[in-house]
C-alpha cells in the first residue's frame, strides 16, 4: 500500500477515541449511502412501472397494427398489402373491432368488440390461446357493471348507425368463458374479445374482410416506409404516447428531489474533509516541513473523498439491491392495482441508470473533496506546528 494511500486512510478512520473526523467520516459515508439507495430505488421503480405497462400494452395491441386510414374494412386479398405483411413480419393475425351493446338480465353497457383467432397471452388461461365460436371474455371491470361471472350467457346488440328503431339490428347470445385482469382500467371495463368468424357476422364483414392486422416480429422501420394511402401502421407505443410522455415528465422531478438526499451526502464530504485537515493541520505541518511536497498532501485528501464515494456507492447499491430483491421475491410493498395498473410496487434492475448514478456520484465526490484540499496550498508550516 502506498504511502498516500495509508496516511489517507489512517487519517479518514484515526483510531484516536476522542477524534470527531472519524464520526465525520462514516455519516459522511452513511448519509450518500442512503441518497444513492433512494436514487437507486426511484430508477428502479420508474424503469419497472414503465416495463410493466409496456409488457401489458404490447400484449394487448401486439407489436403493432395495420389498418386503413378511414376505419374501412381490409381485404386480405389484396396483393400489395398481403405481400408486405408475409415479407416483413413473422407473425400476424387478422381481427375485427366493432361497438356494441352487451346486457345480462337488466344490466347493460357498451362493449368494444374485438373478434380474434387467438387471444393475448396475458389474459388467457386457454391452451394455445385460442377462443371458440360462441364465447366471450370480458374483463373484470366489465363484469363486476353486468354482475355476470364465468359460465353465464349475455346477449351482444349490435344497433345500425344513424338507426331510429330502439330495436337492434343483430343479438347474439355467447356464453362467458373467462374474465381477465389486466389492472388497466381501458381494457378491464371497455374490452370484450370473441371468436372471429362470431364478429365478422356481427358487424355485417364478410369472409375476406377485417378490420386490420396484427403484427409480432415485424421489421417495423421497413413497414413503416414501405406502407402507403390508404392503410397505416400504429403500434402500441403510438397509441399510449401520451401516457409515455407522462412517465418521461415525472421522471425527472423525481430524480432531482431524490439526487437532493445524495447531494446531501456529498455536502457531508466537504465538511468531513475540511474537519480532518483542521484536527491534523499540526501533523501536515510536519509532513511539509519534512519536505513533502504540497501536491502529495493534495492527493492523501483527494484518496478520502474518493473512498468515501466508493464505500457510499458501494453500500448504497448493495442495500438498494437488496431491497428490489426483497420486493421482486416476497411483493411486499401493495398497492391498488384499480388507480396504478398493478397490485404491487414494480421495481426493476435498471443496471445502465444505476451505473450512470455510481459514475456521477463518484466524480462529484472527488470535486467535493477538491474544493477543501485548497486550504493545503496555502497552509504555512510554521503556523501549522505551532497546533503542535
Amino acid at each position: 500500500m502506498s504511502f498516500n494511500f495509508r496516511l489517507a486512510l489512517r487519517y479518514l478512520f484515526s483510531p484516536n477515541k476522542s477524534s470527531f473526523s472519524s464520526t465525520a467520516s462514516w455519516l459522511a459515508i452513511g448519509g450518500l449511502s442512503i441518497g444513492i439507495t433512494a436514487l437507486m430505488l426511484t430508477a428502479s421503480i420508474i424503469h419497472g412501472f414503465q416495463k410493466v405497462i409496456s409488457e401489458k400494452l404490447s400484449s394487448f395491441e401486439g407489436q403493432g397494427r395495420i389498418q386503413h386510414i378511414l376505419g374501412n374494412q381490409i381485404d386480405l386479398t389484396n396483393p400489395t398489402l398481403d405481400s408486405l405483411i408475409q415479407s416483413y413480419s413473422k407473425s400476424f393475425s387478422p381481427f375485427v373491432r366493432g361497438v356494441c351493446m352487451v346486457r345480462s338480465g337488466s344490466h347493460a353497457d357498451g362493449v368494444l368488440i374485438e373478434g380474434v383467432k387467438l387471444l393475448p397471452k396475458a389474459i388467457s388461461d386457454y391452451p394455445n390461446n385460442k377462443i371458440k365460436p360462441g364465447e366471450i371474455v370480458v374483463g373484470n371491470g366489465l363484469a363486476q357493471e353486468l354482475k355476470i361471472e364465468q359460465g353465464d350467457t349475455v346477449f351482444l346488440q349490435v344497433f345500425s348507425s344513424g338507426q331510429s328503431s330502439p330495436f337492434p339490428r343483430k343479438i347474439k347470445p355467447v356464453m362467458v368463458k373467462e374474465i381477465f385482469h389486466s389492472g388497466l382500467q381501458e381494457y378491464d371495463k371497455t374490452l370484450a374479445y370473441i371468436d372471429l368468424d362470431d364478429a365478422r357476422n356481427l358487424f355485417g364483414f364478410e369472409n375476406n374482410f377485417v378490420s386490420g392486422m396484427i403484427l409480432s416480429d415485424a421489421n417495423i422501420p421497413v413497414i413503416r416506409k414501405k406502407i402507403s394511402y390508404p392503410y397505416f401502421y400504429e403500434s402500441w407505443r403510438d397509441r399510449h404516447a401520451l401516457l409515455f410522455e407522462w412517465i418521461d415528465i415525472q421522471r425527472w422531478p423525481a430524480y432531482i428531489m431524490f439526487g437532493l438526499i445524495a447531494l446531501v451526502g456529498i455536502v457531508n464530504i466537504i465538511a468531513a474533509i475540511a474537519m480532518i485537515i483542521t484536527e491534523k493541520s499540526g501533523q501536515i505541518g510536519i509532513l511539509m516541513a519534512q519536505g513533502t511536497h504540497r501536491s502529495t498532501l493534495k492527493s492523501i485528501f483527494m484518496i478520502q473523498g474518493g473512498f468515501i464515494g466508493l464505500m457510499g456507492g458501494i453500500i448504497g447499491g448493495l442495500l438498494s439491491m437488496s431491497i428490489i430483491w426483497a420486493q421482486l421475491k416476497f411483493e411486499i410493498l401493495k398497492i391498488p392495482a384499480e388507480i396504478y395498473f398493478m397490485d404491487q410496487i414494480p421495481f426493476s434492475f435498471d443496471y445502465p441508470a444505476f451505473g450512470l448514478i455510481l459514475i456521477i456520484t463518484f466524480i462529484f465526490c472527488m470535486v467535493a473533496s477538491w474544493w477543501p484540499t485548497k486550504v493545503v496550498t496555502t497552509l504555512n508550516p510554521a503556523v501549522a506546528l505551532g497546533y503542535e
